[in-house]
């Protein structure tokens, strides 16, 4: 029979193991949210397979904040209901020059160069 006592030898596999089921927990009340609000919650790899495109360009279309998305617990998730609105809309997003140029600016580093 196995002993369910920790010791200070065995502490490190208990709370790695406690670890990875607290993010299982995480992902599984985020799935269930989605589900009663009628949408679904998914993976980057779902979302690749779902949009048919690399998991590379999908992290490409994040870092630029192109494409809806979520961020928990240092994972990235995609909303359906999200995806799809994105991609009826298509290119129709209007182009604010005052927010591309204030994107531009915090991105500098060292200030002005005159």
């Amino acid at each position: 029979m196995k002993s369910n006592q920790i010791n200070f030898e065995s502490l490190p596999k208990a709370v790695a193991s406690l670890f990875e089921e607290v993010k299982q927990i995480k992902s599984l009340i985020l799935e269930n949210a989605a589900t009663a609000s009628g949408d679904q919650l998914m993976t980057i790899q779902e979302t690749a397979e779902f949009l048919h495109v690399k998991k590379q360009t999908l992290y490409a279309y994040v870092s630029k904040g192109l494409i809806p998305h979520h961020k928990r617990a240092g994972r990235l998730y995609f909303s359906k209901n999200d995806l799809t609105q994105w991609i009826k809309e298509g290119n129709k997003r209007s182009f604010d020059v005052e927010e591309a140029a204030k994107k531009i600016i915090s991105k500098r580093k060292g200030g002005s160069h005159e």
